[in-house]
């Protein structure tokens, strides 16, 4: 069993394949027909309330790369969910222990999922990257079952019957085809210097990136040799860090749509698994928000409405600084790391520093996300008051684009 979940640097990355062993015909689902849920948007994830079982309102995250629904192994035993001992999970950090609910109802505004397994895992770990919990991922054995619609822009998630849906926009319908329960497309992509290459690539709801090339690929073609400029990033998920670089490839280009210079992060080791043996990547949510989503499983397809977002250039972190939220109960955020040669290493910013204010305001109020958003803005100075063990100081920082 692989169910892969990831955090890249300044990114949040959930990335799932390949689901606990469950029958596909097991479970049902029950529509109200045109209810829209409200989604809440924190680092392209797309959050929403539902229940499993007779627990309280959950953060739920909506992911298509999530071959299984997934529960945090925390909040599992405090339901005291009946839980079977997996032999292992693989994330894309590495093998994480895992356990398998056989039977659980998922329920959301307008929508019951009933009688389907949910795998547990240590999710805990992300709410330090986002500020939030993320307590539940609804993945496959939702999506298989309706029409997916998300609408970025008016921030709702719609779920339709499957049985008689009709498509009568003027989107962009693109074919998939499925590895381990989990979407693909194909996309050309072009590196600096190099002809365009058509790849396969899985479009995953739980990436915060634009794309996320396979380690294994990055190795053969040289990636990095074609790349002229990257910069290190860190990243942590299911399994522990997932060491990469950020560059820019030239183009990628998917239904007719070309997109130039789109941030594209490149996984060093070939244990960080971001797609199916012998594809070319992952497309995530910093692309998918340009457009209206909708995933039609049962019919293999799915279509994209560009939006107001479409033109919207694709930006790093502009600042050096690897953040996380602060130690429970210390109001402030947490510089986990610092990029060298950065406007962080050179104002002085160092490792463990916790910032408490931001531009005069608190820490909290702006919250990661807030944070990364700011960060990726050039030129802008910002001036942050810090505490590094007794000492308070404030240091200015002018954002500056490193790639």
């Amino acid at each position: 069993m692989r169910i892969a979940g990831i955090t890249l640097m300044l990114t949040a990355l959930l990335a799932a394949s390949a689901a606990a062993p469950t029958a596909a015909d097991r479970g049902s689902l029950s529509l109200t027909p045109g209810v829209r849920i409200p989604i809440d948007l924190r680092g392209n994830h797309i959050y929403f309330r539902g229940r499993v079982d007779d627990s309280d309102s959950l953060w739920m995250v909506l992911d298509s790369g999530a071959s299984s629904n997934c529960i945090d192994e925390g909040v599992a035993r405090a339901l005291g969910l009946s839980t079977t001992p997996l032999e292992h999970a693989r994330g894309a950090g590495g093998r994480v222990e895992a356990g398998l609910v056989r039977d659980a109802t998922v329920r959301l505004p307008g929508a019951t999922l009933a009688g389907v397994p949910i795998t547990t895992l240590p999710l805990e770990p992300f709410k330090r990257q986002t500020g939030r919990p993320m307590e539940a991922i609804l993945g496959h054995p939702l999506m298989e079952r309706c029409v997916v619609r998300i609408d970025y822009l008016g921030r709702t998630l719609e779920l339709l019957p499957a049985k008689g849906f009709e498509y009568k926009g003027n989107g962009i319908v693109l074919p998939l085809t499925f590895e381990h329960r989990l979407p693909y497309v194909t996309a050309r992509l072009t590196l600096p210097g190099r002809e365009p290459f058509d790849g396969r690539f899985v479009i995953d709801l739980g990436s915060s990136q634009a794309l996320i090339l396979s380690p294994t690929f990055v190795k053969q073609e040289k990636v990095l040799d074609a790349i002229p400029k990257t910069i290190e990033a860190r990243g942590r998920g299911v399994g522990g860090q997932v060491p990469s670089r950020l560059g820019r490839v030239a183009r990628l280009e998917i239904g007719g749509i070309g997109f130039d210079r789109p941030i594209t992060a490149l996984p060093v080791s070939e244990e960080n698994r971001v797609s199916a043996q012998g594809t070319t990547g992952n497309i995530g949510g910093e692309f998918l928000r340009r457009f209206t989503v909708t995933f039609d499983y049962p019919r293999k397809r799915m279509i994209l409405e560009p939006n107001a977002r479409l033109g919207d250039p694709f930006e790093a972190d502009m600042s050096g600084i690897g953040p996380r939220m602060g130690p429970d109960g210390s109001g402030t955020l947490e510089v986990e790391w610092i990029q060298p040669v950065s406007p962080a290493a050179e104002a002085g910013v160092r490792a463990n520093d916790l910032i408490e204010q931001i531009d005069g305001r608190p820490a909290l109020e702006v919250g990661v996300p807030g944070l990364r958003e700011m960060f990726r803005r050039e030129g802008a100075t910002h001036r942050l008051q810090i505490r590094r063990g007794d000492e308070r100081l404030e240091v200015a920082l002018t954002t500056r684009r490193m790639i």
